[in-house]
């Protein structure tokens, strides 16, 4: 549902009526962090599709025999961050000053989290070291620090890459900014079931993903981020393999 305007000063311009209303010190924060991130970062965004037929059907199977209810999410960590590991410059940084990049020897996977003061990003430390269900509970936490507005700023400190979801709000596609001093920002669009080709021309159903990676221009080039995004895509794709890690 639509949020309720904030309280504002009554004015008025040459048109009409107005309502001036302060932004939040959170709100404060966020814009000097997008503007900064939109006129210093070069960015481009890639995008590309996932057939999650699969990981939908593994994701009940683990979820049943588990106990814990696994979502998509914990999924797609953990190949990113099995992705990050083969393709370190997205999960580095750049130094303007010293025209360098900072590789980060640890993920620390930042989930764009919508709360009633608005989007913010807190991070899952040392996130490639947990299991699924690892994932799965540190997600869950997160999720209740944001129905309770917990969230501290050491929360929103310290990622390296991020994860953001417009598929709840049903976009199939956006060009999401790179949190700064990040180089990447991975973006998932709203599952479909669409018909697909199979073997011999057999039409079978699908459930496909939209996902899209915005990239530092200055990091890195095309080819390697859209090589990161099919790494990703494979991993989806064939989601026994993250079970390994």
């Amino acid at each position: 549902m639509p949020s309720a305007p904030p309280p504002g000063t009554p004015g008025q311009d040459a048109w009409g009526a107005t309502r001036v209303a302060p932004l939040s010190q959170i709100r404060k924060a966020i814009a000097r962090q997008m503007a900064k991130s939109a006129f210093t970062i070069p960015h481009v965004t890639h995008g590309d599709e996932a057939d999650i037929t699969e990981l939908e059907r593994l994701r009940k199977e683990l979820s049943a025999a588990g106990g814990v209810k696994l979502t998509l999410m914990p999924f797609l960590v953990k190949a990113v961050c099995v992705a990050l590991r083969k393709f370190p410059v997205l999960n580095s940084s750049f130094d303007e000053e010293a025209g360098a990049a900072v590789y980060k020897e640890y993920i620390n996977m930042g989930i764009a989290v919508d709360t009633d003061r608005g989007l913010v990003v807190p991070n899952i430390r040392n996130a490639d070291r947990l299991t699924l269900t690892g994932i799965a509970d540190a997600l869950a936490t997160m999720a209740n620090k944001a129905r309770a507005n917990q969230f501290s700023i050491d929360d929103l400190r310290g990622g390296t890459f991020t994860i953001t979801n417009v598929g709840p709000m049903g976009g199939t596609f956006a060009t999401p900014i790179i949190n700064h001093p990040e180089v990447g920002i991975l973006g998932l669009g709203r599952s479909r079931r669409v018909p697909v080709f199979g073997e011999n021309d057999v039409v079978k159903a699908a459930t496909v993903l939209p996902v899209f990676l915005s990239f530092d221009h200055r990091a890195t080039d095309g080819v390697t981020a859209a090589r990161f995004v099919r790494e990703i895509v494979a991993y989806l794709e064939k989601p026994q393999l993250l079970l390994l890690y």
